[in-house]
């Protein structure tokens, strides 16, 4: 190593590398982030961030993490379901805060401390509730489908709002209306329902 890619190796940590990747996430979205542009953007070469994270996939698994980090956890005195609508709001709020950040928890696997336990707060809610193992997985499964599916959808709805291509109220039922809907209340529903349907499968 050349004494000038010595001294780039020691200004360039991890953190950094993560930071520079979620600016790129937010000002051009998830399709932008590449080794060669974070490397471009340090003003160093694309080999040496491999110093400080295996591959891409690695540095999406961080990103992730770093995302999740700044999710706020409930209340743990409040009654479960009070709490799991909490934190999917909370989610929901972070993940529309950074653009595509959805789609790269989507495409990253859970591996990384604050990921992790953010899993394991939502998983203890459900086992409060007094689910068994098998339910509380399967309900852990279904919130986090529920969810980013939701927020996916929500990311188009942005850019068609963006592009004020929006139709005009037609006067047709709401289903066959292409309206942009409030979709603060139709998350609300969704997680209502969900609820409803946890606890019934509970006996309460």
């Amino acid at each position: 190593m050349s004494k000038q890619n010595d001294a780039h190796h020691k200004m360039v940590d991890q953190a950094k590398i993560v930071r520079i990747a979620l600016e790129i996430l937010q000002e051009e979205g998830y399709k932008s982030i590449t080794i060669r542009k974070i490397a471009e953007k340090l003003g160093i070469k694309s080999a040496s961030l491999y110093w400080h994270i295996k591959n891409k996939n690695e540095l999406l698994e961080l990103v992730a993490d770093e995302i999740c980090k700044e999710i706020k956890f409930p209340d743990t005195n409040a009654m479960w379901d009070k709490q799991l609508m909490q934190i999917a709001f909370e989610w929901r709020e972070r993940l529309l805060s950074i653009r595509d950040s959805a789609v790269v928890l989507s495409e990253t696997a859970p591996t990384t401390p604050h990921r992790i336990q953010l899993i394991e707060t939502i998983h203890t809610i459900f086992k409060n509730a007094g689910m068994s193992n098998e339910d509380t997985f399967s309900s852990l499964w279904f919130f986090n489908t529920y969810t980013i599916s939701f927020i996916l959808d929500e990311y188009r709805f942005i850019e068609i709002s963006k592009k004020g291509s929006s139709m005009p109220d037609t006067g047709q039922p709401p289903a066959l209306n292409l309206s942009i809907p409030d979709m603060d209340k139709e998350f609300h529903f969704g997680m209502e329902i969900m609820i409803t349907g946890l606890k019934a499968k509970i006996g309460l």
